[in-house]
């Protein structure tokens, strides 16, 4: 733009005739946003009003200077309680769409991607002659001219079912154009097929690089279309354009190994026709996909042909860390043998049972080597209900055969594929889409927060009270599983129903606010008043006679003899400091508690028959609770993983009790207690609703049950050989499902609740995988330290000099230089005594002593180190830290 042109300003008839033609009276809110106002946007009704409200709103944000103004594609259920709402608030469909980008402004190719359409006539040409209706109207973005299809009538996303169908079509569509611009060499955004899409809006300013575009709307046929013709279409079409678009992520993989000057794996060979080779999900990737499926998303390169004929991948490096060997894995058609130490996966040949076949080593490099999970999440792609690691993206035929060969029919739907189904993850988010940033893997989700009122209004009421929602969440399934009757318990259809008893350990250091989540649980999980054991975890035998009190002996003829009764059914435990669960972890005085804990997990028969009746503590089975809440920090919670075989970390729901990165600045408002609508139509809290059952079975749907039956056969099978920790997940979500039934005032598990529970499992697992790696890197360090330590004293002592040069004895210099190493290494201000305990050694003192010296070595180190500038003296002499000069290495 020259000195003389007029910026360009945005269009208010033609946002306002965009908007009210797509958006105007369907179901549910629409939705602007942009960078000028950080995507969070604002949401509107798609009345009148709301549409002049949301025109307003549009040219205001472009009258801030926004690089693109943008609608979401879909109307939105609800307004999110935070962002712009995801793909699981997604309500009204009112057409379909795609985005043509042409040339190079604002979305260069990447070095192995093809390049786009070269403009507006390529992108009309790719869509007039792929085999899809030609569209409604188009919409001109300043560097893009993306076609619609307006739907004859809205289309309201109605159930998870639903959503994953309609997302189908909607990535089937992109699919289709993408294997059409193939055929002219060109590119094809296929990344624009999720509900949640942001589509520019016409009639504002695209401003992208520098520049400033106006954008517009063209006219097209104006056909209404009917999503049932569309789907049937994209269903019909969609397959083949998935296999052409992973023949092209096949050859864009090719031209990266050519400018990296990577080998490349030799073209796919036709396999024999051969019997399954088993049932399972990973059977079936076995049976249906190559090394080079796994490999090449994990960032291994193909090196060649090994002497004996099997191929040659060299693990990726990471973090500096280059591998210094020519090949890391060696691989026929179905088995692969690794040689790399830091590969993280088996070395050498594996007994049988534990090679690394397809199946296997996809599992290990997705899901931390957890082959029932790999299943799972697979079946769970097959099935339409969501992966929740990177099964999502595994091809198309791969996908068809699990659910042919895995999964009963009818069951599920069809899962949402990808199109470039051996991609991987991308590098870096697309250019202005405005997606959220990757959650933290060990936090419960914003899709799970989302999903109903009560969650929503539990985070609500941690983020008021600055606590963990997530260590809320657990506190309050505390609070609530305390309040449940041993008579109330879930049914899994295999084992006998089980109470309803629930541990959640708050994971934070020492002020981090673990007392705080459980003081926002309690105001929204109240206690009635029950008659409720409220417990200190010191002792086994105390935590049982909280149950008990003294009662005449009904076989006492005189009255008089006392014995101890079960008077309580329901018990409470409480602790918030980290010495609690390090003095079980010593194992030592308190080793009782650790068997009374897991016991009462499972409300299994607890107490002692002493020869004295009158000191008899026991507790039948099945006929008491135990819920408790405990906040724990890094150590003690560390030694108690480290002694996974006690049973207690494998009970425990796992939770962040420290704040998480999406904390708002600003506290919401305060909530009352989580209600339910009892059976006289009356608004109590949900504890009170749950004290007052009775005699009450939890059933669960019939797929959970054949999920959990596969899962013990897993375990009992030797997963909890290799999974210790993980040897009580079938109960652990069993419990979790039913809890979260009750917090929402049903007596029945539903699907929805399963699929929460084990997004909670998995959360829940990966804080406990990373306590236990932080303790992991801490010791490795400690012992690295101490390691090179030695090595360091060994080679001083061997280049000690036995004679006293310029005035200074050699084992003064390296006392001195080793008080230097400690005081840097430990940081802060250090006692003289404890630096002086740990520096001198004997071979140094003997050898100073042989010397003839008349004052103590240490003194004569410490002197010479202050002399140096190594040491600092603080505190008059009683406190040392490291000197701002640094020894020469020696």
């Amino acid at each position: 733009m020259n000195d003389e042109q007029q910026p360009l300003t945005a269009d208010p008839t033609v946002v306002r005739d965009w908007l009210t033609h797509l958006y105007g009276g369907c179901p549910g809110f629409l939705s602007i946003c942009s960078d000028a106002d950080g995507w969070v946007g604002r949401r509107f009704t798609t009345d009148e009003p709301g549409i002049a409200a949301a025109v307003e709103y549009a040219v205001a944000l472009d009258g801030r200077g926004a690089k693109g103004v943008y609608a979401q594609t879909t109307t939105l259920r609800e307004k999110p309680a935070k962002g712009r709402g995801g793909e699981d608030l997604a309500y009204g469909l009112t057409h379909l769409w795609a985005d043509g980008d042409y040339g190079t402004i604002g979305h260069k190719p990447g070095p192995d991607d093809l390049p786009a359409p070269p403009d507006a006539d390529a992108v009309a040409k790719v869509v007039a002659e792929a085999p899809v209706p030609a569209p409604s109207g188009w919409a001109l973005t300043g560097g893009g001219y993306n076609p619609v299809w307006t739907l004859a009538e809205n289309y309201v996303i109605a159930s998870d079912e639903d959503r994953a169908r309609v997302k189908e079509l909607t990535t089937g569509l992109q699919a289709i154009l993408a294997a059409q611009a193939h055929q002219y060499g060109w590119s094809w955004d296929v990344e624009v097929g999720n509900l949640d899409r942001l589509m520019k809006v016409p009639g504002t300013v695209n401003r992208k690089e520098g520049l400033e575009r106006p954008t517009a709307h063209a006219p097209g046929t104006g056909e209404l279309f009917d999503l049932v013709d569309l789907a049937k279409l994209v269903a019909q079409l969609a397959p083949a354009a998935r296999e052409t678009m992973a023949q092209a992520a096949a050859e864009k993989q090719q031209r990266k190994a050519a400018r990296l000057g990577h080998k490349v794996p030799p073209p796919r060979t036709p396999r024999e026709p051969r019997p399954p080779s088993g049932d399972g999900p990973l059977d079936v990737l076995a049976d249906t996909a190559e090394f080079r499926d796994v490999l090449v998303p994990a960032g291994f390169t193909y090196e060649g042909i090994h002497s004996d004929g099997r191929e040659k991948w060299l693990r990726a490096a990471a973090g500096g860390d280059r591998p210094s060997s020519a090949y890391s894995l060696l691989c026929n058609d179905h088995v692969a043998v690794n040689w790399s130490e830091r590969s993280d996966l088996p070395v050498g040949a594996l007994a049988p049972g534990q090679k690394l076949t397809i199946g296997t080593l996809y599992a290990h490099l997705n899901y931390g080597g957890d082959t029932s999970e790999a299943a799972r999440d697979i079946m769970r792609a097959a099935g339409g209900r969501g992966a929740h690691g990177p099964a999502g993206r595994l091809p198309a035929p791969v996908l068809a055969e699990v659910k042919r060969r895995c999964l009963k029919d009818g069951e599920g739907t069809r899962a949402p594929l990808a199109d470039d189904p051996w991609a991987g993850p991308q590098e870096e988010p697309l250019e202005d889409s405005g997606e959220a940033t990757a959650e933290p893997a060990d936090r419960l989700p914003e899709a799970f927060w989302s999903a109903t009122t009560v969650l929503r209004q539990i985070r609500q009421m941690a983020r008021a009270r600055r606590a963990s929602p997530d260590g809320v969440l657990h506190a309050v399934l505390a609070r609530t599983a305390a309040m449940a009757d041993p008579t109330v318990r879930v049914d899994s259809g295999i084992h006998q129903p089980a109470t309803l008893g629930w541990y959640c350990g708050l994971f934070g250091p020492s002020g981090s606010g673990k007392g705080n989540a459980e003081n926002t649980a309690e105001e929204l999980t109240p206690f009635p008043r029950v008659d409720l054991a409220y417990i200190d975890i010191s002792t086994g035998q105390g935590l049982i006679a909280a149950y008990l009190d003294l009662d005449i002996d009904p076989d006492d003829d005189d009255g008089k003899k006392k014995i101890l009764v079960q008077k309580r059914t329901r018990g409470y435990a409480l602790a918030t400091e980290g010495s609690v669960l390090d003095a079980m972890a010593q194992m030592s005085a308190a080793a009782t508690l650790n068997g009374v804990l897991c016991k009462a997990w499972m409300s299994e028969r607890q107490g002692t028959s002493n020869a004295e009746v009158e000191r008899r503590r026991a507790l039948p089975k099945g006929c008491y609770t135990l819920s408790m809440s405990l906040g724990v920090q890094e150590e003690p919670a560390a030694k108690l993983l480290e002694m996974g075989s006690i049973g207690l970390p494998q009970r425990l729901a796992w939770a962040h009790a420290t704040l998480g990165p999406d904390t708002p600045e600003k506290r919401p408002a305060i909530t009352g207690p989580v209600s339910v609508t009892n059976r006289k139509g009356e608004d109590v809290p949900v504890t009170n609703w749950v004290a007052d059952l009775r005699n009450t079975t939890i059933p669960v749907p019939e797929h959970v049950t054949d999920e959990l039956d596969q899962l013990a056969l897993a375990i009992s099978f030797g997963r909890g050989a290799e999974a210790p920790l993980d040897t009580h997940e079938p109960l652990w979500r069993l419990k979790c499902a039913a809890l979260l039934a009750l917090l929402h005032g049903r007596t029945e598990v539903r699907a929805e609740d399963w699929d929460r529970a084990t997004v909670m499992w998995e959360t829940s697992r990966k804080v406990r995988d990373r306590v236990q790696a932080a303790a992991q890197k801490r010791t490795q360090a400690d012992m690295d330290a101490r390691r090179a330590e030695a090595v360091l004293t060994a080679a001083e002592s061997q280049a000690a000099v036995y004679e006293v040069v310029n005035g200074v004895h050699p084992s003064v210099v390296n006392v001195a230089r080793r008080a230097h190493r400690y005081l840097t290494r430990h940081e802060g201000e250090i006692p003289v005594r404890d630096v002086n305990r740990n520096c001198i050694k004997k071979p140094d003192r003997d050898k100073y002593r042989a010397s003839g010296a008349t004052d103590s070595l240490w003194s004569a180190a410490l002197q010479y180190g202050c002399e140096q500038g190594w040491l600092a003296l603080l505190a008059d002499g009683a406190l040392l830290s490291a000197g701002a000069a640094a020894p020469e290495q020696s």
